[in-house]
């Protein structure tokens, strides 16, 4: 990739330069170079190739290939520029480019399509998977027990093979490289196939199935997706997504939400994952993204919602893990202007930055940042946007920084605290736009009522620091949610043409796995852990209680199979007045609790359960018998991340400040918050009007010989708009209201 015009002033003149290989189209060139624009679109590139290459007809389109074995076919409107400043630096793991091919039909969706069998020709390796040593389906297993259906995944991974079905169930094994075994082929492939022994396991047999499910059915699907952390959960999600989206490629719609998703893709990796003890790139939220078909079985748009992100990690991170990415992009790709603008140093100045893992191997974050950026101008962030939105970034960072000692006072009891550094106080409230002084008083004080008055009492130094990390993590968290709801702006489909989604839906549930990090162990790993055991109980439900009971129902003979049985462990987490989490609440709200006395009450209450152990020697721990073994938690810190302690004084400063993008983010609601912009915006420039038209027909009266003819001529065409305008503003606000 390069580009003819660097300059930051340049904008969307800049001018690059595709490589788009032609293939067997072309007996003297292996690949054209093309100069191109961001505007430039699929269509006007592939016009330009076939002119140069002087081939007979028009049936030809622009493909995307990633990895030597994915491949996206581009629509014509899409730009490739565009597309191109998406891709990830070139590697030995990571190779993308353009080439040219004549246009492929799509394939029609018929319930008695069936294999082609030149394409059977083309799969035969593939294909090929013998069942005398090991079973693409663990239910054929002649002894279905522990050891066998590990051994026969292990032999079907040496084998190369690292799907496996149990029954409808798709187990994968992560094989740490990329198999090529992705591409448009694969995906006709297995379109409207059934599960089963036809075909070997593949991931697009299951987004195929929920695909034609739901057209059958008229019924919305979900596909859960489950595993430990490190796993390959997001990869396969992306897989799913990729082959739910190609099946859709009669409309234009299919790729622009895949794109769409593409480009929103880097943007939440970059706000929401971050490096691990066991993962370099470690999803730290959850995530469900519903793709809306309509009735004929094209997308019509999406929906991402999030979950559980982890927002302790803004403020403290473990020995050899790291703050979130974009930080460290935002550190080492930032210009010179930007950085002055935005007040930032050096990594290892802050406070919330793990100053002994400030580099990630294998990643040029300066390259990040700017694919960052190009990512989210194509979902619809403004230059505008993305400052308001840097600036939050830094003014996170420099709270870390913000320190505290005790005052001096004639009270030997007195241990109220007060801000060492003001002058980092000074430059957090200019990049939020609030009040230095009533920043200064929210961070080390608070206002309690008591009969009738209200009192101003100081903060104690771990009063003060508590508070500081919570303003911190109010920021961030209200940041990622303002951007998933900008990601689903621009994820709704834009047509004005098409009706409202009237057909069904498929969602794919990406939630982080199961964690163990041994002595590190904390809060975090408990909501993560409690939330697979949720999981597992949902495939427990359906896979062996649901079937065991319709069985019975049918009067089948049938042994019921033994399982474990994890609604215990559920319970030993939300039962109230006595689970885990209510106790943690209700010590939460204790004012002199300590993290020692959750323990000792967790001790007390549950030393009887079964799902609950005290360890062997004593130390500010316990463990829980979870689905997939044992986990210690520290309880260490418990109550203080479970704990926000955003108090209303600092929302009130936030609330009040000069920037309309920082009271947006603080506002209980983003959605009503933006819609009342909208209204608010409506009533200031119906005031400006007004007054302009006053003024308007003032001056013209002053000139005006007779005042009542000027009257006449132009108070009621302005006051009929103005009626006009208020009409339309009342439609619009019912219409829009929030229920």
């Amino acid at each position: 990739m390069q580009s003819t015009d660097s300059s930051p002033s340049s904008g969307d003149c800049s001018r690059y330069i595709l490589q788009v290989y032609v293939g067997a189209l072309s007996l003297h060139y292996e690949a054209l170079s093309v100069e191109a624009s961001k505007q430039t679109t699929a269509e006007e590139i592939v016009s330009c190739i076939v002119e140069r290459l002087g081939l007979p007809g028009s049936n030809y389109e622009l493909a995307e290939v990633a990895d030597e074995s994915k491949e996206r076919r581009l629509s014509p409107e899409e730009k490739p520029v565009s597309v191109m400043l998406l891709w990830p630096m070139h590697s030995e793991r990571d190779f993308h480019r353009f080439y040219l091919r004549e246009s492929q039909n799509d394939v029609p969706w018929l319930d008695n399509y069936g294999l082609d069998p030149q394409i059977l020709r083309d799969f035969i390796p593939f294909l090929l998977q013998p069942e005398n040593r090991e079973y693409p389906d663990l239910c054929q297993l002649p002894d279905l027990n522990e050891s066998t259906l590990l051994e026969n995944l292990r032999q079907r991974f040496d084998a190369g093979h690292i799907y496996t079905y149990v029954g409808s169930i798709l187990i994968a094994v992560n094989p740490f490289k990329f198999h090529p075994i992705y591409n448009p082929k694969y995906v006709r492939l297995y379109q409207n196939q059934k599960v089963g022994p036809i075909l070997p396991p593949h991931i697009f047999a299951i987004a195929d199935n929920a695909y034609y499910c739901m057209l059958k059915e008229k019924r919305n699907q979900c596909v859960v997706i489950s595993g430990e952390s490190g796993s390959g959960k997001t990869e396969s999600t992306n897989f799913l997504l990729h082959h739910l989206t190609a099946l859709s490629q009669k409309g234009s719609h299919g790729s622009g939400v895949e794109q769409t998703i593409l480009s929103a893709g880097p943007v939440l990796e970059a706000f929401g994952n971050a490096k691990t003890a066991h993962n370099n790139n470690s999803s730290r939220f959850g995530k469900f993204i519903q793709v809306n078909y309509r009735e004929n079985g094209l997308v019509q748009g999406a929906v991402v919602q999030k979950y559980l992100l982890e927002k302790s990690r803004i403020v403290s991170q473990g020995p050899y893990e790291r703050n979130y990415h974009v930080f460290y992009y935002l550190l080492s790709g930032a210009t010179e202007q930007e950085r002055e603008a935005l007040h930032l140093l050096p990594a290892d100045k802050y406070n919330y930055l793990n100053a002994k893992n400030l580099i990630l191997e294998n990643c040029d974050e300066k390259y990040e940042f700017s694919r960052l950026k190009q990512s989210m101008e194509m979902v619809g962030f403004s230059p505008e946007k993305q400052r308001r939105l840097f600036n939050v970034l830094s003014a996170v960072l420099l709270l870390g920084n913000v320190e505290f000692f005790p005052k001096k006072s004639t009270y030997h009891h007195d241990e109220s605290v007060q801000v060492r550094n003001s002058d980092v106080v000074s430059i957090i409230s200019e990049l939020l736009k609030v009040k230095h002084d009533t920043l200064l008083a929210a961070l080390t004080s608070k206002r309690v009522k008591a009969s009738g008055e209200t009192l101003i009492m100081q903060y104690k130094l771990p009063e003060a620091i508590a508070a500081r990390d919570a303003l911190a993590k109010c920021l961030y968290g209200a940041l990622f949610d303002w951007i998933v709801l900008q990601v689903n702006h621009a994820l709704l489909n834009k047509d004005p043409t098409v009706p409202p989604h009237t057909g069904h839906s498929i969602g794919v549930l990406d939630i982080f796995g199961f964690e163990d990090f041994g002595p590190q162990n904390s809060f975090e790993q408990l909501c993560i852990n409690y939330a697979n055991e949720h999981l597992q109980y949902y495939f427990n439900l359906h896979v062996f209680k649901y079937e065991q009971n319709e069985y019975k129902r049918e009067g089948i003979k049938w042994r019921d199979i033994e399982f474990m049985d994890n609604s215990g462990c559920l319970q030993l987490f939300e039962s109230k007045p006595t689970g885990l989490l209510c106790i943690l609440d209700d010590l939460c709200n204790f004012p002199g609790a300590t993290n020692e006395a959750l323990l000792q009450k967790y001790n007390t209450v549950h030393r009887e359960n079964p799902f609950y152990e005290k360890p062997q020697k004593k130390e500010n721990a316990f463990i829980i018998k979870h689905y997939a073994g044992k986990v210690k938690y520290q309880v260490a810190e418990m109550r203080e991340k479970n704990l926000d302690l955003m108090r209303q004084d600092i929302v009130s400063v936030l609330k009040n400040s000069s920037l309309a993008f920082v009271r947006e983010l603080v506002g209980a609601d983003p959605v009503a918050v933006f819609r009342w912009a909208i209204l608010r915006a409506f009533f200031r420039g119906y005031f400006a009007f007004r007054t302009a038209g006053i003024k308007h027909r003032q001056e013209r009266a002053d000139q005006a010989v007779n005042k009542v003819t000027v009257k006449t001529r132009f108070r009621p065409h302005n006051d009929l708009l103005i009626s006009h305008l208020v009409t339309v503003s009342a439609v619009n606000l019912t219409i829009n209201r929030i229920a």
